[in-house]
């Protein structure tokens, strides 16, 4: 039986590329480019890359920040600083315009109060900077609604490594078996989860609306049909 609900956050509760088309715009629009979806698209291929290579260890969080600006910005003509001063300074504009952006996809709130309100324990696992993941959480109001909050950048343990949901079951004080994961990553959240023990949940924002949504997680909660077996035949009698 499931007593415990972990959730990702970007994708999941929080709609970062919404935030980031939206950045992505403003802040490519400010600068004399129109932007197209080429452009967005090659802002979020670069996203994926470089925040892998961070979360392998391979490079710290600014410079996969700087390492998107190298990616993109030339092929749009646009000048790239010589230093890392520079370019920390250019994202730190696109900050601000995603910021700017920043929201809970329609109906978190009103879910997560509503599984409270079920008994469920509910944990938070995210991969991500602790000091930008701490300020979505206060900026989009969710930092009082969590059981448990983990950022990958504290834990020492990113999805989908093993460590880092065995934390998060740990701290809701679930085995495996009794937690379910609902992400909308089908290797660090789903693949991850399953890894670990735990139930798993795959979810679309894209194209499932809230309510599909909380549909999904009911049946994802629902124990399962118990088995039917035929009454044993009477003995005769002797």
């Amino acid at each position: 039986m499931i007593r415990a609900i972990g959730f990702d956050l970007d994708g999941t509760l929080f709609d970062h590329r919404g935030a980031a088309r939206r950045g992505v715009a403003d802040f490519f629009t400010a600068r004399g480019v129109t932007v197209t979806d080429v452009v967005v698209n090659a802002w979020f291929e670069s996203e994926s890359e470089h925040f892998e290579r961070w979360r392998r260890g391979l490079i710290d969080f600014a410079e996969q920040r700087r390492e998107r600006l190298r990616d993109v910005l030339p092929g749009l003509g646009l000048e790239l600083p010589g230093d890392d001063a520079g370019l920390d300074a250019i994202f730190d504009d696109y900050l601000s315009a995603y910021r700017a952006a920043w929201a809970v996809f329609p109906g978190t709130r009103d879910l997560l109060d509503g599984l409270r309100r079920r008994g469920y324990r509910l944990g938070l696992l995210t991969n991500g900077s602790a000091v930008q993941q701490s300020e979505k959480l206060d900026r989009i109001g969710l930092t009082d609604v969590f059981d448990v909050t983990l950022i990958s950048e504290q834990i020492g343990h990113h999805k989908p490594e093993r460590g880092a949901f065995a934390a998060l079951v740990s701290g809701l004080g679930v085995p495996p078996g009794e937690c379910l994961f609902v992400g909308d990553d089908p290797t660090t959240d789903a693949a991850g989860a399953r890894a670990a023990g735990l139930e798993s949940l795959l979810i679309d924002r894209e194209v499932m609306r809230p309510s599909d949504v909380s549909a999904a997680i009911d049946r994802a909660l629902a124990p399962p049909p118990a088995a039917h077996h035929r009454p044993a035949a009477s003995s005769p009698i002797a």
